[in-house]
């Protein structure tokens, strides 16, 4: 009696292992349909918004189309011509602005070395600090002008590939 218990106990144990092997393919199972499900639904999703484009594309005739491009590339050069001139213009004020503050701080540090000539530890921490807002000056004005220029060169940029994305999608 003793082995039919204990062969029965060993048979239940592997049934439950094979349960729970069952129990984590068939969690596996669910999360896999699921993931697909979603992937499904973005893929009808897609090809809904991309027959309303077609539609929209449909009613209005490809020369349409290719006039809009064209003005908008028309447009988008004037923009570039632009923002050319008010990079120029911005360089221009920048050096200008730098001109000006560097002779100012060159006054005011002559004006300090005149009224603290006795003392060499006030010079020294003077001319320490006219070299860290010198470095200061230049490092926020190349920081300022990188972030504007990259601004100003990625803009006109969305709308011409809007357009593009349109007339190919009228062709097919």
């Amino acid at each position: 009696m003793s082995c039919t218990i204990e062969k029965a106990l060993a048979d239940a144990k592997a049934l439950v292992e094979r349960l729970r092997d069952h129990d984590d393919a068939a969690e596996s199972l669910i999360e896999q349909t699921t993931a697909l499900s979603k992937r499904v639904e973005a893929m009808k999703q897609y090809q809904e918004e991309i027959q309303e484009l077609n539609e929209v594309a449909r009613h209005r005739p490809r020369s349409t189309l290719v006039m809009g491009i064209q003005q908008e590339n028309r447009q988008i050069r004037e923009l570039q011509q632009e923002n050319k001139e008010l990079r120029t213009s911005l360089e221009e004020h920048q050096s200008a602005l730098e001109l000006i503050m560097s002779k100012y701080r060159e006054q005011m540090f002559r004006l300090l070395m005149a009224s603290k000539k006795d003392d060499p530890g006030i010079i020294m921490k003077l001319k320490e600090q006219h070299s860290k807002i010198d470095m200061v000056h230049r490092s926020s004005r190349e920081g300022v002008f990188l972030d504007a220029s990259r601004r100003i060169l990625e803009a006109p940029q969305h709308g011409l590939e809007r357009r593009h994305l349109e007339a190919n999608q009228n062709v097919h």
